[in-house]
């Protein structure tokens, strides 16, 4: 869902929200569910959840964006679990403010469907496994990472979307989400999952106690080789990416992206 949000006032916010925008999120939740919010803020680091930062008209100021009464700025949470879908579904302008760090929002509006912003979307884990069926084999998938994407290693980050990084990433979010888990896939993802063009770079990210390096841009991955029965495991990961996000920290804004694939 994307939630259209209008300052109250003139404000500043830290470039590096997320942090904030996470702890907006669950006072939203706090709202809707209490028990619910208290299990997504002390449950395990994986979350049914993921959330943007902010965009629309920023002016930069520095380490920080200025935000103006009068302008809109889309903010985007995805559910990836029934109880945290249902509680998103019930949000409305009616809820009340929205408070991300020292800046005070309006809800103007909310959009769920696909047709009413790009960025939003309903769906199912049946009706996606369904989708990838019927669909032909897919020749190629491009990722647009919208926001700072890295992955975590053992104690460090690693900022590039090596395909084994990538779709393993997607393969564990579908497996602790979905009713119809996978096997584990991932060194046959990563034999036959190529990089085959990219065009993006680094950006520095602020996580509120502690910073990383992640990248944006666009990331095309083919497979030119692998048993056909795998194609249609990509495409529904691939659509999957939309709503789940990829990498580390997608509940803090990062690892929001856009996909597109290619059938023949």
């Amino acid at each position: 869902m994307v939630l259209t949000l209008e300052p109250v006032d003139e404000a500043l916010l830290s470039v590096s929200h997320g942090a904030q925008a996470f702890a907006a999120a669950l006072d939203l939740f706090l709202r809707l569910d209490p028990a619910l919010a208290r299990e997504l803020h002390e449950g395990r680091a994986a979350k049914p959840l993921t959330v943007s930062p902010l965009s629309g008209p920023v002016q930069r100021e520095g380490g920080n964006i200025r935000l103006s009464p009068g302008c809109r700025y889309d903010w985007r949470l995805t559910g990836l679990s029934a109880p945290v879908a249902a509680a998103l579904l019930s949000v409305c302008p009616d809820l009340g403010g929205v408070r991300i760090g020292g800046a005070v929002f309006r809800i103007s509006s909310v959009a769920t469907q696909a047709g009413e912003h790009r960025d939003a979307g309903r769906t199912s884990y049946e009706e996606l496994m369904s989708r990838a069926a019927g669909a032909g084999r897919v020749s190629g998938v491009t990722f647009s990472f919208v926001t700072p994407t890295t992955f975590r290693q053992g104690e460090v980050e690693l900022p590039f979307p090596l395909p084994r990084l990538v779709w393993g990433s997607l393969l564990d979010r579908w497996n602790a989400w979905s009713s119809t888990p996978f096997p584990d896939l991932k060194p046959l993802l990563e034999q036959s999952m190529v990089l085959a063009n990219w065009k993006g770079e680094t950006r520095r990210v602020d996580l509120g106690s502690r910073a990383t390096v992640g990248f944006v841009g666009r990331f095309t991955y083919r497979m030119p080789g692998g048993p056909p029965e795998l194609t249609w495991l990509v495409r529904l990961l691939a659509e999957y990416a939309f709503y789940a996000g990829v990498g580390w920290q997608t509940t803090h804004g990062l690892g929001q992206v856009r996909p597109q694939w290619k059938n023949g």
